[in-house]
């Protein structure tokens, strides 16, 4: 029976699969220590271990900026301090596995929910919902910018038929229990915003030309919009609201006619 023996090369593509494994997961959990002195060389300034902690301090300060270029809203509510403590503890739960550190956010939110301190309380604060609503609306910003979709479109004219009138691709209808929108825009503009009160708000994110818009909207054009994006048809979103909220014809028409005038010029719509 021959035994069949590996080449130099094959040798030497285990063995740098080896060191990959080992460096990953000494950067991804630097708490465990262990040895490291059978891939790294001592130096007559500094041991095996301190050129390792160079790296792995490195590689958390990158993933700390990273976090804090995602979630610049949500560092402004809970502080830099703590911001980077919770960012610190997500990462060790949830190490970046993704090729881009676009995705390294990607379940901040669920984080947040699963470390919640009152997760086992019958009642509950209500700070933990606004920071989990911000970390998810702004990981949703994040992709927006990044999101694939048709470029190659028509922009809609006052002139624009009203069912030939279709969402830009990149359009995003939000709902949530806090003034999620406006705050987000408050901190990243420096304004400072104190926490706010659990308070309804609507908005609609969209991306034109690779510039993204944030507008806050009614609850009534909230369902208006939501309709027609189902039904792709202006009509059966009119009759929709007519239907559902007993909205009069001609008060809903007069409505509608300021409401397309705002969205054409904010870039809501393309021609189909």
């Amino acid at each position: 029976m021959e035994i069949k023996r590996d080449t130099a090369s094959e040798v030497a593509a285990k063995t740098f699969s080896e060191i990959q494994h080992w460096m990953q997961h000494q950067l991804m959990h630097p708490q465990f220590g262990g040895d490291c002195e059978t891939y790294v060389k001592s130096t007559s300034k500094l041991s095996a271990k301190q050129h390792l902690q160079i790296y792995q301090r490195s590689y958390i300060a990158r993933l700390r900026d990273c976090m804090e270029a995602q979630f610049p809203a949500l560092k402004h509510a809970l502080g830099r301090p703590l911001f980077l403590q919770f960012t610190d503890l997500y990462l060790l739960e949830y190490p970046s596995k993704s090729y881009t550190l676009g995705d390294l956010g990607q379940s901040f939110g669920k984080f947040l929910v699963e470390t919640r301190p009152d997760k086992d309380a019958e009642v509950k604060e209500s700070w933990p919902d606004f920071m989990i609503e911000l970390a998810d609306f702004e990981f949703l910003v994040n992709t927006s910018f990044d999101e694939k979709a048709d470029e190659n479109y028509q922009k809609a004219t006052s002139k624009t038929n009203e069912e030939e009138l279709e969402l830009v691709p990149v359009f995003h209808l939000l709902k949530h229990d806090f003034p999620i929108s406006s705050y987000y825009k408050a901190a990243v503009n420096d304004r400072n915003p104190e926490l706010p009160f659990a308070e309804e708000s609507y908005s609609a994110l969209l991306r034109h030309n690779y510039r993204l818009g944030l507008f806050e909207i009614y609850p009534i054009q909230y369902q208006f919009l939501m309709k027609f994006k189902t039904t792709k048809s202006i009509s059966s979103a009119k009759q929709f609201l007519i239907d559902q909220f007993n909205i009069d014809k001609k008060e809903l028409e007069s409505h509608w006619q300021q409401w397309k005038a705002k969205w054409l010029e904010e870039g809501f719509f393309i021609k189909k």
